[in-house]
């Protein structure tokens, strides 16, 4: 209990010195990007070629589930046309670097489900070399019973420092004021509670199992410690070496080189976008602005389907190493905690969907402000030089409160158990595999 209270609180104040400090530094660059943004309000045609800088919100749900977000990306860099690859400087792979955080779910995972071994080695074998279970059981007392009063009194003793070291951590947190926590939020932290539990659940059962197929308490130590080191250290640690190996991503010079291969294909088939689609003249009437325009917005949605690209296929590595690595209970339980935290790479992959639905709304916007302008080509595409000098767009003033401004959503409940629901069903297979052999382990256990 000592332990569990003292891990759980300095995770806890760790995290609100971290949260500030990123808390802080989100709002001086979030503050600086607005700034720059109203700036463009002066003219309609600027408003949709500023180069927008969005950085995730810190979250305070990172206390339960951290997700590596120190190794993923947290910053965006995007007009209402283009996109660039989500950026972290120093990292060809945003995606696969694993670095620990003290917060509830490593702790968790660690140490919690270690000290269930502890618990577990010599409960069965162990009452057998002493004698006590063969007295037991010459009594009215069955098996069955015998092994559901173990399995109960163990997840009791492990509840009890889980509960206290959680509420200790939250106390420091909420006394902190760092941050309000939603009443969504709150229905989310008691789900990685007993997500918590249903993991620990597998530690216990297993340990049962193996205390119940050893002939000594030591040797059932010794086969459990190995165990908890291969699949709590060993396989979480080489998912990262296996994706590397088995998905070769490709390295960040290629993205450069296949856009400019992607905007070569469209030069090459400039004509079919219309007659003098791909000559550049100030003097609308010397060229052809419509088949202009369609020609820049093919070559732009071109480069930005090779970033897409690039970025699915990075995302693909990372997840690969997990597919091969869910060997692992614990593994598990980290991409179900990150699913329900609203952490990790499901939130990477959500931001920047939700970021190409604003540029699709920040463009639709600007067109149907452009439309009450009868001074203007009304032809919005990515070429701001030649939108500026034709008038392809109005340059008429627009109220900056009534431009749209890109807001993080967060997932839903509903979104993250579902993004979690086969995470939770493997921990549920988990526990009914384990369950069902320390329940055959058991009945056929030889007490002499």
């Amino acid at each position: 209990m000592l332990l569990a209270v003292s891990l759980f609180a300095a995770a806890a104040f760790v995290f609100v010195d971290d949260y500030r400090e990123q808390l802080n530094d989100y709002s001086r660059r979030t503050n600086a990007n607005v700034a720059g943004f109203r700036e463009q309000a002066g003219q309609l045609n600027k408003v949709v070629f500023y180069e927008q800088h969005v950085y995730s919100r810190p979250k305070l749900l990172a206390l339960c589930a951290e997700g590596f977000q120190q190794s993923l990306p947290r910053h965006f860099v995007f007009t209402g046309f283009a996109i660039d690859l989500p950026r972290l400087a120093g990292q060809s792979n945003f995606a696969l670097p694993r670095f620990a955080c003290l917060d509830w779910s490593f702790i968790i995972s660690l140490i919690l489900s270690f000290i269930a071994f502890v618990f577990t080695y010599d409960s069965i074998c162990g009452e057998r070399e002493r004698g006590t279970l063969r007295l037991i059981l010459t009594g009215s007392v069955p098996r069955a019973t015998v092994l559901l009063g173990k399995y109960a009194g163990l997840m009791l003793t492990l509840g009890i420092p889980l509960l206290l070291g959680l509420l200790v951590s939250r106390i420091i947190v909420s006394v902190s004021r760092v941050d309000a926590i939603s009443a969504g939020a709150w229905v989310k932290v008691l789900s990685i509670v007993a997500l918590s539990f249903i993991y620990l659940s597998i530690f216990v059962l297993l340990g049962l199992f193996v205390s119940a197929r050893a002939s000594r308490p030591a040797n059932c130590m010794a086969a459990l410690l190995f165990i908890w080191v291969t699949l709590v250290i060993l396989i979480p640690s080489l998912g990262r070496i296996a994706s590397d190996r088995l998905s070769h991503g490709a390295p960040p010079m290629d993205l450069a080189r296949a856009k400019i291969q992607a905007a070569e294909r469209v030069d090459n088939d400039a004509d079919k976008y219309g007659e003098r689609a791909g000559a550049r003249s100030p003097n609308p009437k010397e060229c052809n602005p419509p088949a202009r325009a369609r020609y820049c917005n093919a070559r732009a949605e071109a480069i930005n389907e090779v970033v897409e690209s690039y970025h699915n296929r990075m995302l693909s590595q990372a997840f690969a190493g997990r597919s091969l690595t869910r060997i692992s209970p614990a593994v598990v339980y980290h991409t179900a905690s990150e699913a329900l935290a609203g952490t990790g790479m499901h939130r990477c992959i959500s931001l920047f969907r939700q970021i190409r639905q604003y540029q699709a709304q920040l463009r639709e916007y600007v067109v149907g402000e452009d439309r009450g302008d009868p001074d203007s080509l009304h032809l919005l595409f990515d070429e701001a030089h030649s939108v500026a000098e034709w008038n392809a767009i109005s340059k008429k003033p627009v109220s900056f409160e009534a431009v749209p401004k890109f807001q993080e959503r967060d997932f839903t409940l509903g979104e993250s158990l579902k993004l979690a629901v086969w995470d939770l069903g493997l921990l549920a297979l988990f526990n009914l595999v384990f369950f069902a052999a320390a329940w055959i382990s058991f009945m056929r256990y030889d007490v002499r």
